[in-house]
């Protein structure tokens, strides 16, 4: 089944975990709100197996290079090996990176290289969009001659997009109150962590506000908020509502106790006070 809609409701990150959680092969597209109108041939193309991303090109083809043409610009292929390859990258069965590999003509190392710019880097940019249409089509053929063979998760690239985003100005709706807590939805964060990310994420205990986490760890609130985002958008933890806290009831004194019908203001008789001394010393 297809998912389609606007990246002002589900954000990149979000989109990313869905795709991740679900195990999903298929391509997504993005349509950047300025591009819109066009056609989908003005936006991206994610290709994604078993909920890992293996692809990312640029339709229009303006800002993005294939991956034959980037082999070729780093001189590891010849003209003649792409033209040749050109006319047999349609009926490859597997990534083309991959056979490349098989046959010797590149290495792993140089796989990752490519991988880490044309794909990794690529696609971290993107969580810049944050206003523009989105598609997942688990229908739609991938193609093996943009795929190098090596892939990442796709929670994994939404983390590392998120960190590198420097304008959060289009996710602010979508950033955890100062006044709301972060609780924790597993033992283990399962991905690697940087330093403050992990800071947050032992704090994470639904106890404390984000706003006390901050004065905690002496960060600037805006900050756990942006990082409570990025652990909440890929299914690390979950906003809590945190209880205020109840002010401590301290002992009362006890009444007086009082004689003439309960009124402390009725005098006590001499008499009275008499007999009474005299009960006490016999109950001794």
């Amino acid at each position: 089944m297809s998912l389609a809609g606007y990246l002002s409701e589900y954000s990149l990150a979000e989109i990313f975990h869905f795709v991740q959680e679900g195990n999903k092969t298929g391509l997504l597209s993005l349509v950047p709100e300025n591009t819109l109108g066009r056609s989908f041939s003005s936006g991206y193309y994610l290709a994604f197996e078993g909920g890992r991303i293996m692809s990312v090109t640029d339709a229009a083809g303006a800002k993005h290079q294939s991956l034959l043409d980037l082999m070729q610009q780093r001189r590891w292929l010849s003209v003649e090996q792409v033209v040749g390859l050109r006319t047999r990258i349609a009926s490859l069965d597997r990534p083309l990176g991959t056979y490349l590999k098989s046959i010797d003509v590149v290495n792993a190392e140089q796989l990752t290289l490519v991988f880490n710019s044309q794909v990794i880097a690529a696609t971290c940019k993107l969580f810049e969009i944050h206003n523009g249409k989105f598609k997942f089509d688990p229908q739609a053929p991938l193609s093996y001659g943009e795929m190098t063979g090596l892939s990442q998760t796709a929670n994994e690239v939404a983390l590392l997009g998120l960190r590198m985003l420097k304008d959060w100005s289009g996710l602010t709706a979508k950033l955890p109150a100062p006044e709301f807590g972060l609780q924790r939805l597993s033992t283990s964060p399962g991905l690697r962590l940087d330093a403050q990310e992990a800071n947050v994420w032992n704090l994470a205990l639904g106890e404390l506000s984000i706003a006390k986490i901050a004065e905690k760890l002496g960060l600037e609130i805006a900050r756990v908020q942006q990082i409570g985002f990025r652990l909440s958008a890929i299914g690390l933890v979950h906003e809590v509502t945190i209880e205020p806290s109840q002010p401590l009831i301290g002992l009362q004194e006890a009444p007086p106790v009082c004689v003439g019908g309960g009124n402390a203001n009725v005098p006590v008789s001499a008499s009275f006070l008499s007999n009474l001394m005299g009960f006490l010393k016999k109950k001794g």
